[in-house]
């Protein structure tokens, strides 16, 4: 199916922004998960037009526009190198991703018929992901990016459960891109601070 195939984008695209040392690259990935979104909105709020034209317009325009100009904005404006260095090797970030799997299989197991549970493996894999960030990562806008991709599953997962939740619950899913703008401000006050040294 080709929903299938998104859900799998969206975890590749999650996998990159773990892996990927490159900020700009970072962003590009952030800003490409953010679009690969629109693909599950469609499956699910398919019947209710309405509904969807709303949420595809916040997707376009917190995840797609807003969080990665504002990962640039910041990066350019406290002057941060264009490469990170991660906490972890290549090797040991795979052995934290084959142990995901591995939990991602299990959760899975006995999942209702009517939940297609390949989507759902790649989905909890995606929230891994964004947690696994936050382990592997020391710069501040990978770890931002990271909370992103954490999000952005986060969302999915509610869509592939629930098949959907009132607009007003699901626009908080969109929140996320408030931290990127108070974070990027604080980039901004304080071009002084070495982020790329500084652990959390």
């Amino acid at each position: 199916m080709i929903y299938d195939f998104i859900y799998l984008l969206l975890l590749l695209t999650g996998i990159f922004i773990l892996v990927e040392n490159r900020l700009s690259r970072i962003i590009f990935f952030v800003g490409f998960q953010g679009f690969l979104l629109i693909f599950p909105v469609l499956q699910v709020h398919e019947s209710k037009t309405s509904h969807s034209i709303s949420l595809i317009i916040l997707i376009l325009l917190f995840k797609v526009l807003l969080t990665p100009f504002i990962l640039k904005w910041a990066s350019q404006k406290s002057r941060m190198k264009e490469n990170t260095t991660p906490r972890f090797g290549y090797l040991a970030t795979l052995l934290f991703l084959t142990l995901g799997v591995v939990v991602a299989v299990q959760l899975t197991d006995r999942v209702p018929p009517e939940i297609n549970k390949i989507s759902l493996i790649y989905v909890i894999l995606m929230i891994y992901v964004g947690i696994l960030c936050f382990v592997v990562r020391k710069n501040w806008l990978a770890l931002i990016a990271g909370f992103s991709v954490f999000e952005n599953g986060i969302f999915v997962l509610t869509l592939v459960l629930d098949q959907g939740l009132p607009f007003g619950l699901e626009f908080g899913s969109f929140l996320d891109a408030i931290l990127v703008i108070v974070a990027g401000g604080i980039l901004q006050l304080s071009p002084h601070l070495n982020f790329e040294e500084r652990d959390i």
